[in-house]
């Protein structure tokens, strides 16, 4: 099975969040998915004015957010992808893992393509598009914004992976078309994208919510526009889950 969890973080909360995070994820796990997505900066927030507001809350990639999540991911032997805030040598970065089914990190990237709030604090990520292996084939990874990125879509049309792993906070913008608008963003490719996105308000900002599983352009299950959750889709497995293709490593392994 694969699944998404949707989430409403509370800013600044991330021991708490975790918690909540986990307890979704479980949930997941245990009615048998074996990847689960996890929205973008799933257990910080999003909307912060400049680094200092932000620092506190970053981590290397081994930091909290790995902690809470390897143990889950080895006992159930499933993927998982969350994002996170990385401090890369004081560098501030909107990022997202992949812990594989051995409670590591396999594949681990950076937001490139950077919205209003990220402008704030971020710097644009510095590392590939990452592909890694799943039991459904090839997948890869990007943040929110990247779906709007040429560099992305290009990456996707060359690759050609089974799925699309997609962490985001998509703000509501009033239209109701949001899952057709990223399958005309990647027209031409018929993989299954996971839209793991957060739901509620920061301060003016309403989130759009409503995450879903998209399969071969149609969606095969959605959220509502509020409450956290996890919604499942049965896909047969195509391949034994392997070590990853083209894994790109953590830049800091330390903490």
């Amino acid at each position: 099975m694969l699944a998404v969890v949707q989430y409403k973080p509370r800013r600044g909360a991330r021991n708490a969040n975790l918690e909540r995070l986990v307890a979704l994820t479980t949930q997941a796990l245990t009615a048998g998915a074996k990847l689960v997505v996890l929205p973008e900066m799933a257990a910080t927030g999003y909307r912060f004015p400049n680094p200092e507001a932000i620092r506190p809350l970053a981590e290397v990639p081994r930091g909290p957010t790995f902690k809470a999540f390897a143990s889950l991911a080895k006992q159930h032997k499933a993927q998982i992808v969350v994002g996170f805030v990385e401090d890369h040598e004081g560098r501030l970065f909107n990022a997202a893992m992949v812990i594989s089914a051995e409670g590591k990190i396999e594949a681990h990237y950076r937001k490139r393509l950077l919205y209003i709030d990220d402008h704030t604090w971020a710097n644009p990520g510095d590392l590939p598009y990452p592909t890694f292996n799943t039991a459904w084939g090839p997948a890869t990874l990007c943040i929110c914004m990247d779906i709007n990125d040429p560099r992305f879509i290009t990456h996707v049309r060359r690759t050609r992976p089974s799925l699309l792993a997609f962490p985001t906070n998509w703000v509501d913008e009033g239209r109701d078309d949001i899952h057709s608008y990223w399958l005309s963003q990647l027209r031409g490719w018929n993989g299954t994208i996971l839209a793991a996105d957060r739901w509620g308000t920061e301060d003016d900002v309403t989130f759009y919510g409503r995450s879903a599983i998209l399969h071969n352009g149609e969606v095969v299950t959605a959220a509502p526009a509020e409450g956290d959750g996890w919604w499942g889709f049965e896909l047969p497995p195509v391949v034994a889950a392997a070590p990853a293709a083209t894994v790109v490593k953590p830049v800091s392994e330390a903490g």
